[in-house]
């Protein structure tokens, strides 16, 4: 099972490929990573569709404001 990162720093808006650094292991230099695995616990292939589905989640828990401990000021 391989796992592949997306990272970004913070002020990319991220409308280029280029602003991402893209690899199979964490880069660790920048502000924010997404990271998933190519297969799931079954070796069932992630797809597109489900990597998608994972950061709309991610995206409404971080606006719920229900994951974090100490405020985010937004």
């Amino acid at each position: 099972m391989a796992a592949i990162s997306l990272s970004l720093q913070r002020g990319n808006d991220g409308f280029h490929i280029s602003d991402f650094t893209v690899g199979v292991l964490a880069p660790g230099a920048n502000d924010f990573e997404f990271r998933y695995n190519t297969t799931d616990a079954n070796a069932v292939t992630v797809t597109r569709k489900d990597v998608v589905q994972a950061l709309e989640a991610i995206t409404r828990a971080i606006e719920s404001d229900a994951l974090f401990i100490t405020p985010l000021g937004i």
